[in-house]
């Protein structure tokens, strides 16, 4: 049985700090990509459609990466892709009213909170759940304060 101990919690192969030594929140390489894609098609101002081979080659993601966050994101409403040689993706119907959260809602699932797993009331597990809905409702309030127009525009200054 593995044995997990505060120092080695604490190691970097399980958590990463910053640079106040302050634990952070791991965001997946597919929710990240999946974000610069999404600025990248909200940058161009006409919204048309771009090769995915050119946002590849932009933002430096493995093409077939980027095919697999497209089509995540072309399910849930957020881009949409035209096929053929003058083809591409372009932002969908909400276009820059897309909030952070729709993308992470997209690429990750909802956020969601652990329940019990015993019948019966566990007074340390109500506490946990509690916590982890406060925790879920901040996370989610935070990242609808994000749309991609914000992020466009705050960047072109």
């Amino acid at each position: 049985m593995l044995s997990l101990t505060r120092h080695s919690l604490d190691n970097q192969h399980f958590r990463r700090k910053d640079k106040w030594g302050e634990s952070m929140l791991k965001v997946s390489r597919r929710l990240n990509y999946g974000l610069q894609l999404m600025i990248a098609l909200a940058s161009d101002e006409k919204n048309s459609s771009k090769s995915t081979a050119a946002i590849s080659e932009q933002l430096a993601i493995p093409l077939p990466f980027l095919h697999q966050i497209a089509h995540t994101l072309q399910q849930n409403g957020l881009i949409k892709a035209t096929p053929g040689p003058k083809g591409g993706l372009k932002l969908g119907s909400k276009e820059k009213n897309i909030t952070l959260y729709d993308i992470f809602a997209a690429l990750e699932g909802q956020f969601s909170v652990p329940t019990s797993e015993s019948d019966g009331s566990i007074k340390e597990n109500e506490i946990a759940v509690e916590v982890w809905t406060d925790v879920g409702e901040k996370i989610v309030n935070a990242l609808k304060e994000y749309n991609l127009e914000d992020l466009v525009t705050a960047n072109k200054a």
